[in-house]
């Protein structure tokens, strides 16, 4: 009997664990939850720009920019990733609309991996 109740735990702890990798977003954080920690990451004004994220799961296998310290990294990435672009959207600029800067956010520790722009 306690076999067949250790095995049975095994099987679902499988399955489960299965299920969670299979490909959906369960344990991501949102897109929006990714631009607020690129803002909090990034100080700055952001009344003039805006951001966007796109949830890539598979992502490059290579990432560099700047980490939240300032230092140039190069990260090997293999976990899905939020790339949020910035926008300018200062209707006076030469840039008005154009991409200004990017970064990259760990979609399941919500960690800011990097910066560029």
């Amino acid at each position: 009997m306690r076999r067949v109740i250790i095995a049975a735990l095994i099987v679902a702890i499988v399955f489960v664990g299965s299920v969670a990798l299979s490909g959906s977003s369960y344990g991501l954080i949102s897109s929006s939850k990714a631009i607020k920690i690129v803002k909090k990451s990034v100080p700055g004004d952001y009344s003039r720009l805006k951001l966007k994220a796109k949830l890539i799961k598979k992502p490059p296998g290579h990432i560099s920019g700047f980490n939240a310290r300032g230092k140039i990294v190069r990260l090997r990435i293999k976990r899905p990733v939020y790339h949020v672009l910035v926008y300018d959207w200062n209707s006076s600029s030469s840039t008005y609309r154009m991409v200004i800067g990017e970064a990259w956010v760990d979609a399941v520790s919500g960690r800011f991996l990097c910066g560029a722009g």
